[in-house]
């Protein structure tokens, strides 16, 4: 059996990698109920525009801005969402999903937002969790509390050199961002469990990925522009009509970033061109705030999208179901 089946129970090696804010129970619901596995993400359940429903999704912030000041919401606030999501998750599949936990600590005790977000894990019987440490590895502190509480852990680890740490660290499966290094990287990896993160549209990644080696895929873009995705219908429409040429693309927090055009996209790769540094572009983005500007509310003059570079493939918007079918039929 695939490794990463057994170890997230389910049914294709297939992970959704969360957008920051445009999670919900109904997508992550989706793309479980089909046999790979969901996953809610910062944020996720937050309403950015009118049709907030949920006392709990409703804030007096509406913005964000560094990597250190990632949720919008305050601790109480994002955990009482978390948990509706969670809600409307179960409520439609009773299949397995996961859960984003983030932290720029080395130290559980300095980040009482994230470990109320594990304790609600714990209390859920909830077994899955993806770290997001902002460039860093998971401490032993953080893999010790997760794993204390009966969780799993992924993260993507952007260098190649950091395998060892991850792995002494105990993190159950990593993922590879890169499909240039990803024979390496699994090579160095050994017997630990890799998914190939490098997102794209073609319906052949998981092939190709397990020709190379790993055991699964993380994807990105094909979900977050499913049906029941949050993002904004605005933005869906531009990509099925977007042509090769009009993507444009700039550095940012270590990687390159693919955006729709617009004011603030144009910026940011002239900011790019000029070589300007990375954390001067990611402040001119207005951080993440920049991201749901232009994903949730479908706003190119003061956001941006983050979209796999062949997105100008996708010429449908197909439900969560249509798209893993499509993916585990041309393995």
């Amino acid at each position: 059996m695939n490794k990463i089946c057994q170890l997230l129970g389910t049914n294709y090696p297939i992970v959704h990698e969360p957008i920051h804010t445009l999670t919900d129970g109904k997508l992550v619901a989706a793309i479980s109920e089909s046999g790979a596995l969901g996953i809610l993400g910062i944020n996720a359940g937050y309403k950015v525009r009118s049709d907030a429903t949920s006392s709990a999704s409703i804030s007096n912030s509406n913005k964000i801005g560094t990597i250190s000041n990632n949720s919008l919401l305050d601790a109480m606030t994002e955990r009482n969402l978390m948990n509706e999501q969670i809600d409307q998750t179960l409520s439609n599949t009773f299949r397995s999903f996961g859960v984003e936990i983030a932290s720029t600590s080395s130290s559980p005790e300095d980040d009482h937002r994230a470990t109320e977000l594990v304790e609600l894990m714990r209390k859920r019987r909830l077994t899955i969790a993806l770290f997001e440490g902002f460039g860093r590895v998971a401490s032993k502190a953080w893999v010790n509390l997760l794993h204390n509480s009966g969780i799993k852990i992924m993260q993507v680890i952007n260098n190649i050199n950091n395998i060892r740490a991850a792995q002494s660290n105990g993190i159950d499966i990593l993922i590879c961002k890169s499909n240039i290094e990803l024979a390496n990287f699994v090579h160095q990896a050994g017997k630990t469990p890799v998914l190939a993160g490098y997102d794209t549209t073609d319906s052949h990644v998981l092939k190709d990925a397990l020709t190379k080696g790993a055991q699964g895929v993380f994807l990105k873009t094909v979900f977050a522009l499913a049906k029941e995705a949050p993002t904004s219908p605005i933005i869906k429409d531009k990509i099925i009509n977007a042509q090769k040429h009009e993507l444009i693309s700039f550095k940012m927090n270590s990687r390159t970033i693919y955006s729709l055009p617009g004011k603030l996209p144009q910026k940011l790769a002239k900011l790019t061109q000029d070589n300007e540094d990375e954390k001067q572009i990611f402040t001119a983005a207005d951080g993440y705030q920049g991201l749901i500007n232009g994903m949730a509310k479908g706003d190119l003059e003061m956001g941006y999208t983050d979209i796999a570079a062949d997105s100008y493939n996708i010429k449908t918007i197909k439900t969560a179901h249509e798209t893993i079918a499509e993916l585990t039929n041309n393995n």
